[in-house]
C-alpha cells in the first residue's frame, strides 16, 4: 500500500528549493487511478491528494509514472515504476531508466497484468560543490518535464514524447536530408492515434519467463538557478493545458495553491479531465 499523502517528508537544515505535488483521479473512463509518484523519500498512488509545500535539501529525486490506459492493470506497473525509484535512490542516489525497467523485472507479475505499461518523468537534483545545482532529466514515454528560469515568461519542455507522432517528424526531416528542431516536437492539443506512445516500461508475466524489452529512455543534465522552476507532469495536466496556459510562479506563490488552481483548469478545459493527472512543481531557493 502507499504511504499516505499526509505523511510528510522530514525537513533538512539546509534548504535548497520548496516543492508540493498534486494527483487526482479525473473523469477517466475507467474509473482507475493508473498515476503514481515518487516524493523524496516515498512513492504514492492516491485518487485525490496535495502534499504539503515542503523544504528539500540536496540530493532529491521526484518522479510520476502514467499507468497505460490500453490495460486495465497498468497501475500496477506506474507503481512498480515508483516502487523501483524509490528502493534505487536509497541506495545509490543515481538511477536510470535502465536501472528502473532492470529491478522491475526481477519480479514476475500475475499473467493478467502482461501488458501493463507505465511512462516515467523523473528529475534528481544535487547541491555541486561550488554551489550550482544539477538537475538530471529522465524520461521514457510521454510524461514531461518543464523548467521556468528566474524571470521567464514562458515554460520550456525539456523532454521530447516517445510517440508516433515525433517519430514521424523525424522521419520526415530525414528523408529531407534535415534535422528536426526540438520546437517541432510535443504538439499541444487533447491525445489521438498519433499520440500513441512507443517507448513505455512493461510488466512480465510469471508464466513467460521472458523479460520485457528495455524501453528506450532519455536524459539529459541542466543547471539551475535560484529562483527557477521545474514541473514534472503526467499527460492528464499538459494534454488539457497546455503549459501557456499555466499562471505564473513567483518568489512569493504559495507552491500548493497554484498546483489546485491548475488541476481545477484541468476540469474547466475542453476535455474536462478525461485522464489521471498528476503534477510536482519545485521552486529553487
Amino acid at each position: 500500500m502507499a504511504a499516505s499523502l499526509d505523511h510528510c517528508p522530514l525537513k533538512e537544515t539546509l534548504s535548497i528549493a520548496q516543492t508540493c505535488a498534486i494527483t487526482f483521479l479525473g473523469n477517466a473512463s475507467n474509473n482507475l487511478q493508473q498515476d503514481a509518484f515518487f516524493f523524496l523519500d516515498n512513492w504514492y498512488q492516491e485518487g485525490l491528494g496535495v502534499m504539503a509545500v515542503t523544504s528539500v535539501a540536496s540530493p532529491f529525486c521526484l518522479a510520476v509514472s502514467d499507468g497505460v490506459a490500453s490495460s486495465n492493470h497498468s497501475q500496477h506497473c506506474s507503481k512498480a515504476v515508483v516502487k523501483a525509484i524509490r528502493r534505487l535512490w536509497n541506495d545509490q542516489k543515481n538511477i536510470t531508466s535502465d536501472d528502473i525497467h532492470q529491478l522491475i523485472n526481477q519480479t514476475k507479475h500475475s499473467s493478467k497484468r502482461y501488458g501493463a505499461a507505465a511512462t516515467l518523468a523523473m528529475v534528481a537534483c544535487e547541491l555541486n560543490g561550488d554551489g550550482t545545482i544539477k538537475a538530471t532529466i529522465t524520461h521514457v514515454g510521454d510524461s514531461r518535464i518543464y523548467w521556468l528560469p528566474k524571470g521567464a515568461s514562458q515554460w520550456q519542455c525539456l523532454t521530447r514524447d516517445h510517440n508516433l507522432l515525433n517519430e514521424l517528424i523525424d522521419q520526415k526531416a530525414q528523408e529531407q536530408g534535415s534535422q528536426a528542431k526540438f520546437s517541432d516536437y510535443n504538439r499541444e492539443g487533447m491525445a489521438g492515434s498519433l499520440y500513441s506512445i512507443t517507448e513505455c516500461f512493461a510488466l512480465t508475466a510469471d508464466k513467460s519467463y521472458l523479460s520485457s524489452e528495455v524501453p528506450e529512455g532519455s536524459s539529459c543534465k541542466i543547471d539551475i538557478n535560484s529562483g527557477d522552476c521545474i514541473l514534472v507532469c503526467t499527460d492528464g495536466i499538459h494534454d488539457l493545458v497546455p503549459s501557456r496556459h499555466w499562471q505564473f510562479v513567483s518568489a512569493e506563490t504559495d507552491l500548493q495553491t497554484w498546483l489546485i488552481s491548475l488541476k481545477n483548469q484541468v476540469y474547466e478545459s475542453d476535455g474536462n479531465a478525461y485522464d489521471n493527472g498528476t503534477a510536482i512543481l519545485v521552486r529553487f531557493d
